[in-house]
């Protein structure tokens, strides 16, 4: 148990290496295939009104393989037409979307997964899901060890929201191409902020909606001796700890943030940047930190919509936003200071009130779609 959870934290940590250019998406992608037995692992994306696949990135599967996968096989897999319905972020057996009675009688399984690729099933999760299209991680394997194969889903779930907050960061269009934008207007882009702070709490680099999220005061501010002071106790101290210059504590940290009377929370996540030891001995660690709002901002312009035509309550205005910006309900307890069940209870009035059934519906309401 304890050898998957150091995993998993190994491949945090390369997706955040990834997203600041640390090393590629290619070397993560490498890294989640050797998790499986004789794992092929794919970082790719369906478009459910086209039978094309794209799978921009890959490790351990063939040219040959994935060509004949794109140009048919994706058509007839029965898996991604299931996709839709199961949750996003939460890493499934193949055997869980698409019994492996009936797998093994199609021509997907029997003349590509099987034949082709050497593979017996596949583990995967739903990273983004839009309108029309679906982002995924999946690893194809040898293992038909059920056992086996829901402890590699279970380390799917693990990591899935920091891919998806990685993933976040970067223009959904232009997900898989070569970025020609800065970081800078990327996390513009999304309402984020992102401070690259000194050991010493000096800030060496910010983009714009980092200078807003100073002016308001929270969760971060410039104090009178232009150091960054974050105004959360817990935050501060795993500050201190990721920007030491011993060998502490270097595991990427994520908290949920309310300012005290108001009616704003956010998720802070902290990643000491990996650089070179003379680097570091010249000019310290560099500790960069995202904020991210908890509501996003197309469903704070309707807040005030939703008082007008619905009969939803101040607090389950507050849920419904926060669960339609993809927050978890554990995540909303948090951020709305509530109890768990108390979460559940408004999310079921919610659904009544709105007349839908999942989080994905009530995101696609509030936002229009």
């Amino acid at each position: 148990m304890q050898q998957s959870a150091d995993v998993s934290v190994q491949l945090i940590d390369m997706i955040y290496a990834s997203l600041f250019g640390e090393c590629g998406w290619q070397d993560f992608l490498d890294a989640v295939a050797k998790t499986s037995p004789d794992g092929k692992a794919a970082l790719h994306y369906h478009d459910l009104a086209s039978p094309v696949a794209h799978v921009p990135y890959m490790s351990g599967f063939s040219a040959g393989e994935v060509e004949t996968f794109s140009s048919h096989f994706a058509s007839v897999n029965p898996w991604i037409p299931r996709m839709g319905l199961v949750p996003v972020g939460r890493g499934l057996c193949g055997d869980e979307i698409f019994t492996r009675n009936n797998l093994v009688r199609t021509e997907f399984y029997n003349d590509w997964l099987k034949r082709q690729a050497g593979c017996e099933t596949s583990i995967g999760v739903s990273i983004i899901r839009e309108k029309a299209r679906t982002f995924i991680l999946s690893t194809a394997t040898s293992s038909a060890d059920p056992e086996r194969n829901r402890e590699a889903a279970e380390r799917y779930t693990v990591l899935a929201p920091h891919l998806r907050r990685a993933f976040d960061f970067i223009r959904k269009r232009d997900l898989f191409a070569p970025d020609n934008q800065s970081l800078k207007t990327l996390f513009d882009s999304i309402g984020a902020g992102l401070f690259y702070v000194s050991e010493r709490k000096r800030l060496r680099w910010s983009n714009n909606t980092a200078a807003q999220i100073l002016a308001a005061g929270f969760p971060l501010h410039m104090t009178t001796g232009g150091r960054l002071d974050i105004r959360c106790q817990k935050s501060a101290a795993a500050f201190e700890r990721l920007a030491s210059r011993n060998d502490g504590q270097c595991e990427p940290y994520t908290a949920i943030v309310q300012a005290d009377g108001a009616d704003s929370s956010y998720r802070l996540t902290m990643v000491r940047i990996q650089s070179s030891a003379f680097t570091d001995f010249m000019e310290g660690p560099t500790v960069a930190i995202i904020a991210e709002p908890m509501v996003a901002a197309p469903l704070k312009d309707r807040r005030s919509a939703l008082m007008e035509t619905s009969k939803l309550t101040v607090t389950e205005i507050k849920v419904a936003l926060s669960v339609a910006s993809g927050n978890t309900p554990r995540e909303v307890a948090t951020a709305c200071q509530m109890h768990y069940e108390t979460v559940r209870t408004h999310l079921r009035s919610i659904y009544s009130k709105l007349g839908v059934n999942s989080q994905v519906a009530l995101a696609a309401l509030l936002l229009g779609s």
